[in-house]
């Protein structure tokens, strides 16, 4: 149903046998990588100076489906950046498929608002709307709206704001490598109708092929709305076939709805794999990871953060300035680290100030923010 096939697609028989050089190498390599994601950075590494604050525009969010914990995060994160500049901000909630974010970005853009912020919403399916949201002067800005972290010029996308997938995807497989000692069978789970989705599961693919002794057994395609109704299914069979040690997700909602299987197969002292996942990062899945049940890490976005970062690009968009490029560092979640870096909020809140950074660039150096 939603398998795409390259099944037993690595190895031969050197996956049974020891680690060769290279292996030993590149299980080096992994272990670096991971322990730099897992230190606590508390320094801002983002934009200080752009324009100051345009008062009073009009900003309509659509968001793809505000259940889903990241555009969640973002749209809470944006309502409080723009309550400090006076900005006056609705939603529009398409509740997940596909032919409601159409809608809802096409009335978005009937609004004729000063901006429009495409929380979640993949421009790729909306060509046609976008092109008069740019033949009406209207800015618009994306989270996770693309698999760059750059605009799109033709669409009229003026930033896309998201940590680097390919990092994400890459350091949430290197996890899973070193947690296996380079050793492990690992099934892929995505929804390929996102185009960020469908990049990070091909980096994670193409990071497990690196390891020799690593066997890709799956890939399955469970579109993001449909995890509920599906995801239990694969997981039993997966689980009952004795077919997988490792689960790579693109989201912790798919963890969500395989928990209930867990809990079921751990009761019967079977074993359960490894899950980690390449964002968003859930309340879920931040209890999951405390108490050592059925996660070990996730990649988060920083999810706030994000939502104060997209107000500042819109800013600068209304002001002709070029976009800020940043893009935050890609960090792991795991047990050692969650109470540090989740606030009370629930959210990946970094250390880094970053509420007073931009409030300090759009009220000018005198404006202060206090970090929460």
């Amino acid at each position: 149903m939603f398998k795409l096939k390259f099944t037993a697609l690595l190895l031969s028989a050197a996956f049974c046998q020891t680690l060769l050089a290279g292996d030993t190498e590149f299980l080096n390599y992994a272990k670096d990588r991971v322990a730099s994601a897992t230190s606590i950075a508390d320094r801002w590494d983002g934009p200080t100076e752009g324009p100051l604050a345009e008062p009073s525009k009009k900003i309509v969010f659509v968001a793809s489906d505000l259940r889903n914990g990241g555009v969640n995060g973002v749209a809470q994160g944006v309502s409080e950046a723009s309550s400090h500049i006076n900005w006056e901000l609705r939603f529009i909630d398409a509740l997940g498929s596909e032919v409601r974010q159409g809608a809802a970005l096409r009335r978005a853009v009937a609004m004729k608002p000063d901006g429009i912020i495409l929380g979640g919403i993949d421009i790729k399916h909306h060509r046609e709307a976008l092109k008069v949201a740019k033949k009406l002067g209207i800015s618009v800005v994306g989270w996770h709206s693309s698999d760059s972290t750059e605009g799109n010029e033709e669409l009229g996308l003026f930033a896309n704001i998201t940590t680097d997938p390919m990092e994400v995807a890459e350091i949430s497989a290197l996890l899973a490598i070193t947690e296996g000692a380079g050793d492990m069978k690992a099934a892929i789970f995505t929804d390929r109708r996102y185009s960020i989705a469908t990049l990070k599961a091909n980096v994670m693919k193409k990071t497990v092929e690196k390891c020799s002794r690593c066997l890709l057994i799956d890939y399955f395609d469970i579109p993001l709305d449909q995890v509920a109704n599906h995801t239990h299914k694969v997981v039993q069979t997966l689980i009952s076939d004795e077919q997988v040690t490792h689960l790579l997700v693109i989201n912790d909602l798919y963890i969500d709805f395989a928990t209930p299987v867990y809990e079921q197969v751990q009761s019967k002292g079977m074993s359960i794999p490894v899950n980690i996942s390449a964002g968003d990062g859930s309340m879920a899945a931040y209890d999951r990871i405390k108490t050592g049940q059925f996660q070990l890490a996730t990649v988060p976005e920083p999810l706030y953060m994000q939502g104060w970062q997209v107000v500042d690009e819109l800013n600068r968009s209304f002001n002709s300035s070029p976009p800020s490029r940043y893009t935050a560092p890609v960090h792991i979640i795991t047990r050692e680290n969650v109470t540090k870096l989740i606030g009370k909020s629930g959210v990946y809140e970094p250390r880094n100030n970053y509420r007073e950074a931009y409030l300090s660039i759009w009220l000018g150096k005198s404006g202060k923010g206090e970090e929460q």
